[in-house]
């Protein structure tokens, strides 16, 4: 008979009002009390007229509310695991009602259901007994088994769900000491914080008048502020027991119901779970004490690490047994291994040296700190010696030899510093005996400019002798020049340092050489690329040190022209990416190779109009820039690699 009923079906033409009356003289004709139910929403939609005889119910008192308002220890709602279970139904003024709840579905996704609620027959007997406890071990063992997996603050609230539905109760919640104030606060609830009666805040003193487990029940006169507050909101019960140990009590658990209290172990219930929800707290705040330490140790360890790996000198750290451990990107630096590569190696066979450093490490196994002699040498691991300075220091806790660190010092950077003062001296030197040198040499120069000027002047402008006064005057002329540039070479270097755009420098240079290039019939090619490439320096020295290359380039196809070319890039070497790499090619003849050893020393030049002083002079403000400069020069050409230091602000 059912197959054709979707063709029946279809002739149902309902409006959402019709539908619904509809399903209302349904369950209205069974006999027994009916719920409809929202499971996703938790909300009562509507019950048959069986129910509100029942229960003596209006529909304020349940519709569109929680299912706890109507079955207050229902624990599943599934119409599969929960079918056919005992619950007990909330009545206006008698006790609750034992009832068989039967669920089925009206929604393919379950969720809205029917209840169906058959009334238990309470035959005096062992076997209604036996029901309530077995009921009762099954919420008991639902609630121990909410301890782990979940949110903790989800996890709290099913908890405290759990313990209201196994007293019967509206509410369940915690209330706990504040350490800033001497107060209670309401710390979780079953319910919404701000829908439930109860205060959100109490005084420490109802603490203090809680410190035994206690029954309030509605036929007694309130005596405590949270008693009063539960009767002036129309409970009928409410239980209060201390949370924590004897001597620390650090909050209350409360519970409170709007139905009377039908329940002889009420009290002793609310005591077990309020034993079980302290060892969950005093869990978690272990949990959370013992993930602040970790925090806080994880965060010592990275500030450790960090001071570690910024440090100039080389770092070791060894295993009691001198194997070791990890090494930092100075110590890869210096010895050149790699912090893999040393990985459980012994300290011997990785620091060689020019002297056993045996006795230095069996003195650290032993708990003494030592240091190694200033003439130790230290083999890197091409091959190549340094002078070395080796401090080991032994890390010991209770007597027990935890570490061991050696320090390495490449004392080589030292020796570089110290004759890099002393070149700084002998220049000032240098400089002072020039600058004299250089004034008394200008005064005769100049004097003899001022004869060559009257001799001249005394001359017939046909005179024969004319031609060797101007060869005269233009040896006078280099001999000043020549003076410029010793003292320029000589004097010391004050720059001031402030960030420099290459691009609109470059630029600027190669516009300002334009007209000469074209003369000498030389092309041109500019390149950058890098956007607003930002060096450290002084812009008016780097000026110069560009001049400088370029005007050698020029020199080098006057006769001939040919192409020049500049080019600012990214370094393609790891350890060059704090510089910028600035490429002058030129299509010259080239450098010879007996000038080439000695091409950045003063008064050496290919040129027979240079003076040999304008790649020394730019080779000093190079290394004065903390940069470096680079030639490679062949038959046919010269490129020169400049190399310049990042500005510190460039997001480059």
């Amino acid at each position: 008979m059912t197959d054709n009923l979707p063709e029946y079906l279809s002739d149902f033409d309902l409006s959402r009002e019709e539908g619904t009356q509809s399903i209302l003289t349904l369950i209205n004709l069974i006999p027994d009390p009916a719920v409809i139910y929202h499971r996703e929403k938790d909300e009562i939609i509507t019950a048959n007229n069986p129910l509100f005889l029942l229960t003596n119910l209006g529909e304020s008192d349940f519709v569109s509310k929680p299912i706890k308002n109507l079955l207050p220890n229902l624990s599943d709602t599934d119409p599969i695991s929960g079918h056919n279970k005992q619950a007990l139904l909330r009545h206006k003024k008698q006790p609750l009602i034992p009832v068989n709840v039967r669920i089925f579905s009206l929604t393919h996704r379950n969720e809205i259901i029917l209840f169906v609620l058959k009334p238990a027959s309470r035959e005096p007997g062992k076997s209604s007994t036996a029901a309530d406890q077995t009921e009762l071990i099954h919420q008991l063992n639902t609630l121990i088994q909410n301890r782990s997996g979940q949110n903790f603050t989800v996890l709290l609230q099913q908890i405290l769900s759990q313990a209201a539905s196994l007293l019967d109760a509206e509410i369940a919640c915690i209330y706990k000491a504040s350490g800033s104030k001497p107060q209670l606060i309401q710390y979780a609830t079953n319910l919404k914080m701000d829908s439930n009666d109860l205060p959100n805040l109490l005084t420490s003193e109802e603490l203090a008048n809680s410190q035994m487990p206690f029954l309030w029940k509605m036929e007694n006169p309130p005596v405590t502020y949270l008693q009063r507050t539960a009767a002036s909101a129309d409970y009928k019960f409410l239980v209060t027991v201390p949370l924590g140990q004897d001597t620390a009590k650090f909050g209350l658990f409360v519970a409170g119901g709007k139905i009377p209290d039908q329940n002889p172990n009420t009290l002793a219930l609310a005591q077990l779970i309020t034993s079980y929800l302290s060892g969950f707290l005093e869990d978690q705040i272990a949990v959370n004490n013992l993930t602040n330490l970790t925090n806080k140790v994880k965060q010592v360890v990275k500030i450790q690490n960090e001071i570690i790996s910024n440090l100039e000198e080389g770092v070791l750290i060894l295993s009691p047994d001198l194997t070791i451990a990890e090494i930092n990107p100075a110590a890869e630096t210096i010895l050149g291994y790699s912090n893999a590569e040393v990985l459980r190696q012994h300290v011997d066979s990785i620091l060689i040296g020019s002297e056993s450093l045996g006795s230095v490490f069996s003195s650290a196994q032993q708990g003494l700190p030592s240091m190694t002699s200033s003439e130790l040498t230290l083999h890197r691991r091409n091959g190549k010696s340094f002078p070395a300075q080796v401090m080991v220091i032994p890390v010991i806790n209770n007597d027990r030899l935890l570490s061991v660190i050696a320090l390495i010092q490449d004392m080589s950077e030292e020796e570089q510093s110290l004759a890099a003062r002393k070149q700084l001296e002998q220049r000032a030197i240098l400089g002072e005996v020039t600058a004299i040198f250089a004034h008394e040499v200008r005064n005769p120069i100049n004097a003899i400019m001022l004869s060559l000027q009257v001799m001249e002047d005394n001359l017939e402008e046909d005179h024969a002798n004319r031609k060797w006064i101007e060869n005269i005057r233009d040896e006078c002329n280099k001999l000043l020049y020549l003076m410029d540039s010793v003292l320029s070479f000589a004097k010391p270097l004050e720059y001031k340092m402030s960030s420099v755009n290459l691009d609109e420098m470059l630029s600027k240079i190669i516009d300002r050489w334009q007209p000469r290039l074209l003369r000498l019939n030389i092309e041109s090619y500019y390149e950058s690329e890098v956007v607003n490439p930002l060096v450290e320096g002084d812009q008016r020295a780097l000026d110069q040190v560009f001049t400088n290359l370029i005007s050698n380039s020029v020199n080098a196809m006057s006769d001939q022209g040919g192409s020049l070319g500049i080019k600012i890039s990214e370094s393609e070497l790891e350890e060059d990416r704090k510089f910028y790499e600035i490429t002058l090619t030129d299509s010259g003849h080239g450098i010879p190779d007996e000038i080439k050893a000695h091409l950045f020393k003063p008064f050496v030049t290919g040129s027979a109009r240079g003076t040999g002083l304008g790649l020394a002079i730019t080779q000093r403000i190079i290394n004065a820039h903390k940069g470096r400069l680079e030639v490679d020069s062949f038959t046919g050409g010269t490129i020169f690699k400049i190399y310049l230091a990042k500005f510190k602000g460039s997001t480059n």
